[in-house]
Parts: structure tokens; C-alpha cells; sequence
């Protein structure tokens, strides 16, 4: 009888942290739930504590996936990384114009930096500055590194090569437009102070963003050589007329 007890308490203690067999909640399940938490508070105040009560799991369960914080804030990284590069490849195939193309990564690229601000710097810290040397499963850093920064230029080399492009344009080097346009839209998604102070009360938040996706848009357009869309030019625009 002692010995049996003895047995199970060694069993329990090497399996502490594992998943109970028919668990519902899992590794996924607990990304989510850091996620949700990270669209209202930062990195550094996130606790294993919150993401554990919110995913409804022990905290041994989130040491046994991820290690530590450092651990989840990289599948965190690695998730929505992932997720907004599917989605850009989704709506390169869903938009017809090299307009609508552009148009849509860049609201993207904006949308998802005002829903969670330190986007970026969670990817850069997570992915693109971390260790080298440490793995991820089967991948090291460089390689998870490396890859993102594959996909994401392969989608701005697709601007480039549309048909839409003059040869001018062609000649371009996507990693700049790339660059580019990563910056000016997590420039503008963390920049509102700023903006706040240019604008005032003169137009909703989102009202600016459209204006300022437009710009943008007719900005690249014009120094690919692509033909400027023929819109009516938006109400955002400060009247020249001398008073």
C-alpha cells in the first residue's frame, strides 16, 4: 500500500504541468488568451498569473508550454506575426488593383498597431532581437527571424512586379519599399499625441487615418510609376484660399 502511494506521488510530480488527458485547454488557447490580455496592457505588466485566470488553466500548465514570460511572448510574437502576414497574402488575392493592394496592407499594418500599440516592439524584441542562438522547437531565432523578414518582402515584391509598375519603378529595390512602408504605418499607429497636436478636433481619429492611408497610397503609387487613382480629394484638406 505504501509503496503504490509512493509510486503515484512520483508519477504526479514528473507530470506536473502536463495537460490532463482530455484537457480542452491548450497551447493555443493559452497565446489567445496573452493576446487578449496585451490589447489592454503592456508587455512588462502582464503577469503568467492573468494569462493562467483568463485562459481558466493552472500556471504550471503555461511553465510546461513556454518556460517562462519570455517564452509565451515569443509564440505571442511568432502568432500574430504569422497571422498578419496570412492576411496580407489574403488580401493581395482578394484585391484587384494595385491601389486596393497597397490600400489594404497599409490598413493593416495600422489597424493592427492601434489595436495592440506595442505590436512592433514585441516583434522586434521577440523575433528580430533575441537571442541567436536559442530554438523554438525546431527552428532557432535566426531562422524564425529570418523567415518573417522572407515573407513580408515577398509580399512588397509583389507591389513591384505588377504589371501596373513602369520600368522605372521595376528597377526599384523592394527591401527599401518594404522598409518603408513597415515604418510609415507603425509611425503613424504610435504617433496620435502628435497628430492630436496638428489636427486638434478638426476630425475623428479614423477619419485621419483614412486621409492619411490615402496619401500614402498616392505616394508610393507615384514613385512606382503606377497610374494615381481618380478620387475626389478628401475633406481633410486645409483650404488654400488666402484670408
Amino acid at each position: 500500500m505504501s509503496q503504490s502511494k509512493h509510486t503515484k506521488t512520483k508519477t504526479l510530480r514528473r507530470n506536473a504541468g502536463r495537460p490532463i488527458e482530455g484537457q480542452s485547454v491548450g497551447r493555443e488557447a493559452v497565446i489567445n488568451s496573452a493576446i487578449s490580455l496585451l490589447r489592454e496592457k503592456s508587455t512588462e505588466q502582464l503577469t503568467l498569473s492573468e494569462v493562467a485566470t483568463v485562459a481558466k488553466v493552472d500556471r504550471a500548465l503555461i511553465r510546461y508550454y513556454f518556460s517562462n514570460k519570455t517564452g509565451l511572448l515569443k509564440a505571442v510574437a511568432i502568432k500574430l506575426l504569422s497571422e498578419l502576414q496570412s492576411r496580407s497574402l489574403e488580401l493581395f488575392t482578394e484585391k484587384g488593383s494595385l491601389e486596393e493592394k497597397i490600400r489594404a496592407r497599409l490598413e493593416l499594418l495600422i489597424n493592427i498597431m492601434h489595436e495592440m500599440p506595442q505590436f512592433a516592439q514585441l516583434v522586434f524584441k521577440e523575433i528580430y532581437y533575441a537571442e541567436q542562438a536559442q530554438k523554438i522547437g525546431a527552428e532557432s531565432n535566426t531562422q524564425i527571424a529570418q523567415g518573417a523578414a522572407d515573407r513580408g518582402l515577398a509580399l512588397t515584391k509583389a507591389i513591384i512586379d505588377s504589371p501596373e509598375v513602369d520600368t522605372i519603378g521595376r528597377a526599384l529595390d523592394p527591401r527599401f519599399l518594404h522598409l518603408m512602408m513597415l515604418g510609415t504605418s507603425v509611425f503613424f499607429a504610435t504617433s496620435q499625441p502628435l497628430i492630436q497636436l496638428m489636427f486638434g478636433s478638426e476630425a475623428k481619429k479614423q477619419d485621419i487615418t483614412s486621409c492619411y492611408i490615402d496619401f500614402a497610397t498616392k505616394i508610393i503609387l507615384r514613385g512606382l510609376g503606377a497610374p494615381l487613382p481618380a478620387h475626389k480629394e478628401k475633406h481633410h484638406q486645409k483650404s488654400r484660399n488666402p484670408s
